[in-house]
């Protein structure tokens, strides 16, 4: 029994072994099967993943802009490239290039770069894509050789394999399709590349040119104007050069219009056109509109219109190519239609003449500059304007002198004085650029500022017009209102606009593009932020056109809705009130936006605040909660009669902080939001405007209970303003110290005449009284005496006696 037991153990433990031994080896077997199987499955869905990504990147690629814009632009560019390298080549060899010239051709380069820059953008942009794409079908390519790896190829079918060449066909084709794709794009940049090289080198070229102008501006390069050297110089070959010059100018620019007939014609076309709508709309304005000076004179503001426009377009526009004369000849419509609008801008009648005259000579000089006149006569030209300039002044100065009228001797008078006082030393020190420079420049500041104060006025008034014909009856009526709220904002506008035309006029910088930038980006550091005047401009125009939108919809909500819904006038003040509440916290929240700050930065902003806030500004906050509180509870209502600590007025505003109430002795009292939700306040016309007045009589003893009850009813009835629902009542109330206590109870319709009435029926009650006979007596007070000392007895005895002797 033991030897068999023994046995069967054996048997046991063989028989495990054994299946252990075959559990490992199965398990083996499947380890090594398992890879195999999973790469059979990644290949499969590669293959149906790698089409659809296939299609993809034919979408991307196709959307992908910008060589054969560059190719078609090509030729253009190249021909304006060597235009530019032909005028800076004649302004090295010429040796009294002018400054004007100059900058136009910086001007051009500047523009040109910008134009090219256009197409830099979206070449680096698709090379950027093309890597990243390359580089993500790389990737494709070495996941699907990695699986292969995986894969033994007696297991091999010819349904796998099939779908292995698939695979390996989409990533070639994606591969290559790339690499075509990136060729062109490599070639645009290259060629983009070499033109940057080229315009960079001119603009060196010109820059330098620049440079040593200016070095020679500061340098004594004539005779004095008052030495006989200066005249001397000039003879009858340069006025005859002059002439030439003027009839070759003439020449060319009336081929250059033949040449564009229809553009001529199509401007021409435009102007006239303008100035029909401008007198048509004469009509729908009045005479104190904004709008009416200028539609009186049609022409004179469509020419200024367009010439504004075009000026706008052509300094903003990098591709429209005018001749370089056009640029300036065109100037000048802009110039004599600023001169005979100066009145307009000014109050005083000789202040208009003598900015006109300053515009005219701006015109002259203008003219002069194109028609390329020799540099001897242009000097003489602008110092001759500057001594009648001087003249001019001078003349004024001394006629309100002798008018004995000092204080009409304004700051104008004295800096137009000192303008060609100025250009006169230094032509007569001899610095003839110098003085160009300073008169050139003077008189363009004059007028960049007279052209920004005309457009001011003239988009108010355009404003205003247009506001005219808005479907709201609100909005038109009160048009001239929100213009002058809207002043403030175009002021603002037009003076960055100025700001950086002045910049671009007196050649700080080439084009205006590059003046907003500058004024725009401009940085300076307040502890550790950086402000621009860009952000602080946003600020301000996020923040007034907030409370300019606030205003404006209450307003409208105040005049056309809620009276439309016969909304109480306390209701009307509660919901425009929190309109207003919810209008500054959205416009904050787009601030805060705006300026970068993300919605967890406004998060932790308010949480800090909050934590001010209950240590610092607990009455504020608590004046503030309350506010809100009457505004949702309404317990009290603009227009409510109300009663705090004796003082008994009407509710004029619900603040913010406080309330604000006038009593009947137009006194104005602010009561804290708080004392009115934690006081006791007494509110007269809370659920509505009738009361209940009560008139305390007092009749003499003896008197007729029922006569005085009949007179005082009598009384109440005979007032037209005492209701006679509820019925008035009088009350015996009680036996007073000296008379008969009763009590007249009548409601009234309006509490605000409580007092009134209140001394109408005072009245009658007393007339009634006098006709009956009803005493209202004095108060009347009894003194018993019981024990008198013997001394004050005989002292009074004998004083009644002698006042009876």
């Amino acid at each position: 029994m033991m030897r068999a037991t023994q046995l069967f153990l054996c048997l046991l433990t063989s028989l495990l072994f054994f299946s252990h031994v075959q559990a490992e080896e199965v398990e083996a077997a499947a380890s090594e099967r398992e890879p195999r199987k999973l790469s059979i499955i990644e290949i499969y869905s590669l293959s149906n993943i790698l089409p659809r990504d296939y299609i993809d990147l034919q979408n991307d690629l196709a959307a992908m802009k910008g060589v054969d814009e560059l190719q078609q632009e090509l030729p253009q560019f190249h021909k304006d490239l060597k235009e530019m390298k032909w005028e800076v080549t004649i302004s090295e060899s010429t040796p009294d290039v002018s400054y004007h010239q100059l900058a136009l051709l910086k001007s051009k380069l500047v523009k040109l770069k910008i134009r090219l820059d256009e197409f830099n953008t979206p070449i680096a942009s698709n090379i950027s894509n093309i890597q990243r794409l390359y580089i993500d079908w790389l990737d494709k390519d070495k996941t699907f050789t990695e699986i292969k790896q995986h894969h033994q190829a007696e297991e091999e079918t010819a349904d796998f394999l099939a779908t292995v060449a698939v695979v390996e066909k989409t990533i070639n084709d994606a591969k290559k399709m790339i690499e075509l794709q990136l060729v062109p794009n490599l070639d645009a940049g290259k060629k983009i590349g070499q033109t940057q090289t080229q315009i960079y080198g001119l603009a060196e070229k010109v820059d330098e040119l620049i440079k040593d102008t200016n070095e020679l501006r500061i340098q004594q390069t004539s005779p004095s104007m008052l030495s006989a050297e200066f005249y001397q110089r000039l003879d009858v070959r340069q006025f005859k050069q002059s002439g030439d010059n003027f009839r070759l100018f003439c020449l060319y620019q009336w081929g250059y219009l033949k040449q564009n007939l229809g553009w001529v014609l199509v401007a021409f076309g435009s102007v006239a056109l303008l100035a029909f709508f401008i007198q048509l709309s004469r009509s729908k304005t009045s005479a104190s509109s904004r709008w009416h000076d200028y539609a009186s004179h049609p022409l004179l503001s469509a020419i200024f219109i367009s010439s504004v426009v075009f000026s706008l377009v052509n300094a903003l526009s990098i591709r429209l190519a005018l001749p370089p004369d056009w640029n300036t000849l065109l100037q000048i419509p802009l110039i004599l239609s600023v001169a005979f609008m100066t009145e307009k801008i000014v109050a005083l009648k000789w202040q208009a003449v003598f900015l006109r005259r300053l515009t005219i000579f701006l015109a002259v000089t203008a003219l002069l500059t194109v028609m390329n006149i020799p540099h001897s006569i242009f000097y003489l030209f602008v110092f001759y304007v500057s001594a009648i300039v001087f003249c001019v002044s001078l003349y004024s100065f001394i006629e309100r002198w002798k008018a004995q009228s000092k204080k009409k001797v304004t700051w104008a008078i004295w800096l137009w004085g000192l303008f060609p006082i100025v250009i006169l030393i230094t032509g007569i020190g001899g610095y003839d650029q110098l003085a160009i420079l300073l008169f050139g420049r003077v008189l363009v500041l004059v007028f960049v500022t007279l052209v920004i104060l005309v457009m001011m006025q003239i988009i108010s008034g355009l404003l205003e017009l247009g506001l005219l014909f808005f479907p709201m009856n609100i909005v038109r009526n009160n048009a001239p209102t929100i213009v002058r709220q809207l002043v403030p904002m175009i002021a603002i506008a037009h003076g960055v606009l100025w700001l950086a035309i002045a910049l671009m006029a007196m050649w700080v910088y080439p084009t205006l593009r590059e003046a907003f930038g500058a004024v725009t980006s401009l940085e300076f550091q307040v502890s550790t932020f950086n402000i621009t005047p860009g952000s602080l401009l946003v600020v301000v125009f996020v923040c007034y056109i907030t409370l300019l939108f606030s205003r404006g919809l209450r307003a409208f909500l105040m005049q056309e809705v809620l009276p439309r819904y016969r909304v109480e006038k306390g209701a009307q003040v509660s919901i425009t009130r929190l309109v207003h509440y919810a209008v500054l916290t959205i416009g904050l929240l787009v601030l805060l936006r705006i300026l970068g700050f993300s919605l967890s930065q406004i998060t932790i902003l308010g949480g800090a605040l909050s934590v001010g806030i209950g240590f610092g500004l607990q009455a504020i906050v608590n004046n503030f909660v309350s506010g809100l509180i009457l505004l949702f509870e309404r317990p009290i209502k603009v227009g409510d009669m109300i009663e705090v600590n004796d003082d008994i007025g009407e509710v004029k505003e619900l603040g913010l902080r406080a309330t604000t109430v006038q009593t009947f002795d137009n006194a104005e009292i602010v009561i804290p939001n708080s004392q009115l939700i934690t006081g006791s306040v007494i509110n007269w016309t809370l659920a509505e405007k009738r009361a209940r007045v009560k008139v305390p009589v007092g009749v003499a003893y003896g008197s007729d209970i029922a006569e005085v009850l009949k007179i005082l009813l009598a009384c109440a009835n005979a007032n037209p303003r005492v209701l006679s629902t509820p019925k008035p009542s009088a009350l015996f109330l009680s036996f007073g110290a000296s008379s008969l206590d009763f009590e007249l109870r009548a409601w009234i319709p309006d509490v605000n005449y409580r007092l009134d009435i209140l001394s109408e029926l005072n009245q009658d009650i007393e007339s009634e009284f006098q006709v009956e006979g009803i005493e209202i007596p004095f108060p009347q007070t009894d003194l018993h005496v019981r024990s008198v000392d013997s001394a004050v007895t005989g002292g009074f005895l004998k004083v009644a006696g002698a006042s009876e002797v």
